[in-house]
């Protein structure tokens, strides 16, 4: 059981480390929609073996159903993957690198945040930015990953559902 676990959460802290080669800081920062860009010694990033779920097929409806049963949610004002979600997004990463054709939009939301709309916009977007590194981590090229945040431009029934981050394929 406790290899299990490993399995989950070194990837999800190698891919958190990994922000920091993949993503400037925030005042160099590309324009949303602008394309990740991956480090410059490839070997900074960190990969992991992934394999398509049982019973989901490594094509846009499989992707969509995986998303549907296991969708990209955050926790109040972090950025930070919880477990379930570095789960879905390594399995995720195994799908996508069966597509390579296949561009990716991460889309970050937040649910209503006090203050001003950039604080929100903000963690939109390093939610979009965390899922990202995660993806190149699992094995996705980080030329084909577009991240843009809206904010709470887009939410859903609860606070907790709006915090997520929106996969886009094409």
């Amino acid at each position: 059981m406790l290899w299990v676990a490993a399995a989950v959460v070194v990837p999800a802290a190698l891919a958190a480390i990994g922000l920091l080669w993949v993503t400037p800081p925030d005042d160099t920062r590309p324009a949303a929609g602008a394309p990740v860009r991956a480090p410059a010694s490839s070997a900074a990033v960190p990969t992991a073996a992934t394999a398509t779920p049982p019973g989901v097929t490594a094509d846009r409806t499989g992707v969509d159903r995986l998303l549907a049963e296991a969708p990209l949610l955050f926790d109040g004002e972090s950025a930070q993957l919880r477990p379930a979600t570095a789960d879905t997004v390594l399995r995720l990463g195994g799908m996508l690198a069966t597509m390579p054709e296949v561009p990716v939009r991460l889309v970050g939301h937040t649910a209503d945040l006090p203050g001003p709309a950039e604080r929100a916009l903000r963690l939109s977007r390093e939610r979009a930015d965390a899922v990202a590194v995660a993806l190149v981590a699992a094995g996705v090229e980080p030329q084909r990953i577009r991240v843009d945040g809206v904010g709470d431009a887009s939410p859903l029934d609860t606070p907790e559902a709006s915090r997520r981050v929106e996969v886009l394929l094409g």
